[in-house]
């Protein structure tokens, strides 16, 4: 599995701002980008590490282990 540094930037934005908006702002990128960052990241990890509720990310147990060890 290839992770790109740009996905695991975009995880930790959302670990920190809570929302994509958030984490766009944060890194200067679009809304949609950091979306795609993370659609990615989900798929090649196969892990859901979002819940999605009431416009707000929170990690899933499974995030919380990964933004831990990296």
């Amino acid at each position: 599995m290839k992770l790109r540094f740009r996905q695991l930037q975009a995880f930790h934005a959302i670990i920190q701002t809570g929302t994509v908006v958030g984490a766009a702002e944060m890194l200067g990128i679009s809304q949609p980008g950091v979306s795609n960052l993370i659609t990615q990241l989900e798929r090649q990890t196969g892990l859901k590490l979002f819940e999605r509720m009431h416009g707000r990310l929170t990690a899933t147990p499974e995030a919380a282990i990964i933004h831990r060890n990296v």
